[in-house]
């Protein structure tokens, strides 16, 4: 190259270099403002996808070569490497390495169960979170205050959705506190609601450097935080807020692509008391502590991506094209939960995880259920011989039931796996489209699509013993009003819409029923409507 020649290394721009120590300035003012989210980017990319560090090496030192030689060649073979292989083949290839790796450990140590794990006839998990977080922001008297999402806690022998009492408007969050916890019962379809107003200095809904995710993060920055687990709860007379972490194990396979991937694992809890201390504790000292009694700290979204692996079982071109054996994840109604289902059963730690699966492109036929334990994530597997009926079908039997198609305003939703003995049901509840209380309860035997309708708390937990089961869906199936009968359900509701009683009034054929609206103030009565059988 002679010296007349420009060099093709030389890169010209109007760009000044104040403005590009300003852009910089900038860039590192808002990572550490957000820290907590820029974290969470750069741990996945970086140590979630040991890809780009791998070609990233191997193209930066291509790229200097290319340089010092003033090889333009080198340097462009250097890009090309970081953008084929750092960005789009390395990940790829990286990530069915791992869910390969997943799947053979999973067949290896998952346990082929005989029957489910029973639920628990103590704890049942009778109020949908839909209702729940209607009951919650009913009952929500601080200004300036909001309500989180809510998760399970375990708290006073029982189940009960949590919600943080959180700053809302933008001042309150950067120069305010969480004021404490709501906890709605979940065991009972009744309005059973306990506030628990306890400061934490450093709480969630917080901003910037106070903030709960803020500090958590600065005390574990060498791992992933799964912030959709976060709850709030109480034991041993000390409130806390919770949330469980993943690591990566990094591994490297050499054919047919040597590549650096990464396995992920239960990395552990992070604990945060109202002082703002912090502990975290690994998964064998969380499935020890009594603080964490009874609580569900194992990463959902670690529960799911194990059985997703397990579509690799036989190999990633089986996958694709064969399917032989290839499962996925069952279907959820749209709007309500998502995989795993927690539930309370009769295990050491209370809590099982459900993930329902189907073979692909069967429909709704559920023929494996996966559990995992609520603290440990030990894998079980129920393998059925005929197929099962699903979640989505569980909703479709309940909405054509008689008692619940003639309901103009109301909806199925939440179903949640319930087992006694060798027996799988679907726990569907039946709720007014306003989400103000529970109008039934049905029961889906998922063997044989008999659906059981029951009206209030006591009958539900009586189906929970085994006993009773057969009785209650005889009386259910096969007795009732006659056909020539009609049968009218009065829904009793207060001031916010909250559901406070109902009663189902049998009208005998060409009989009519007049409803009378009494006011206890002023013992003024007046007709509030009327039907003809």
């Amino acid at each position: 190259m002679s010296s007349r020649d420009p060099d093709p290394f030389t890169i010209e721009s109007d760009v000044e270099r104040w403005q590009v120590v300003a852009g910089a300035l900038a860039a590192v003012v808002l990572g550490i403002l957000y820290f907590p989210s820029v974290h969470g980017a750069l741990y996945g990319l970086l140590v979630g996808t040991p890809a780009l560090i791998q070609w990233g090496a191997v193209a930066l030192v291509l790229g200097a070569v290319g340089y010092r030689r003033r090889s333009r060649p080198l340097v462009m073979a250097a890009i090309a490497v970081f953008v084929v292989l750092g960005l789009f083949a390395g990940p790829i290839v990286g990530g069915i390495y791992a869910h390969e790796d997943v799947a053979a450990s999973m067949s290896e140590d998952a346990t082929q169960l005989d029957t489910l794990p029973n639920t628990s006839a103590e704890n049942v998990r009778m109020l949908p979170r839909s209702v729940a977080d209607n009951y919650a922001q009913s009952s929500m008297q601080y200004p300036q205050y909001r309500l989180t999402g809510s998760d399970i806690a375990y708290r006073n022998g029982t189940y009960e959705w949590s919600y943080g009492i959180v700053p809302d408007a933008f001042l309150v969050s950067v120069l305010g506190n969480q004021r404490g916890t709501m906890y709605v019962n979940m065991t009972t379809t009744d309005k059973d609601i306990e506030t628990e107003d306890t400061r934490f200095e450093n709480g969630r809904g917080q901003l910037f450097f106070d903030s709960y995710r803020y500090q958590s993060v600065l005390d574990a920055p060498l791992e992933r935080h799964d912030w959709e687990t976060t709850f709030n709860a109480r034991a041993n007379g000390t409130s806390y807020i919770a949330h469980s972490t993943t690591t990566y194990e990094w591994k490297v396979r050499l054919f047919p692509l040597p590549q650096l991937y990464a396995v992920p694992q239960f990395g552990g809890v992070e604990v945060m008391r109202p002082d703002g201390s912090i502990s975290h504790l690994t998964p064998a000292e969380a499935d020890a502590s009594t603080l964490l009694d009874g609580q569900n700290v194992y990463p959902y979204s670690l529960s799911t991506y194990r059985v997703r692996s397990m579509q690799y079982v036989h190999g990633p071109l089986n996958k694709w094209f064969w399917k032989e054996d290839v499962l996925r994840i069952a279907e959820l109604p749209e709007g309500g939960n998502e995989w795993p289902l927690v539930v309370p059963t009769d295990t050491q730690n209370g809590l099982t995880y459900f993930v329902a699966t189907e073979p692909t492109g069967s429909g709704n036929g559920v023929y494996q259920i996966w559990t995992f334990d609520g603290q440990t994530g030990a894998a079980s597997v129920q393998q059925y011989d005929d197929a099962q009926i699903g979640p989505q079908r569980a909703i479709d039997f309940v909405s054509r039931n008689p008692e619940v198609n003639r309901l103009s305003n109301a909806q199925a939703v939440s179903p949640i796996p319930i087992v006694k003995d060798d027996a799988l049901y679907w726990h569907v509840k039946v709720v007014p489209r306003s989400d103000s209380g529970v109008t039934y309860t049905a029961f889906v035997n998922a063997g044989t699509g008999t659906v059981t309708i029951l009206e209030g708390d006591a009958p539900v937990y009586a189906f929970m013993t085994r006993a009773e089961v057969a009785a209650i869906e005889n009386e259910t199936d096969g007795s009732g009003p006659a056909a020539s009968d009609t049968t009218v359900r009065v829904v009793v509701t207060d001031a916010n819409g909250t559901i406070t009683g109902t009663q189902n009034v049998t009208v005998p054929e060409g009989g009519d029923v007049q409803v009378t609206v009494e006011n206890e103030a002023d013992g003024n009565a007046s007709a509030g409507g009327n039907a003809t059988a």
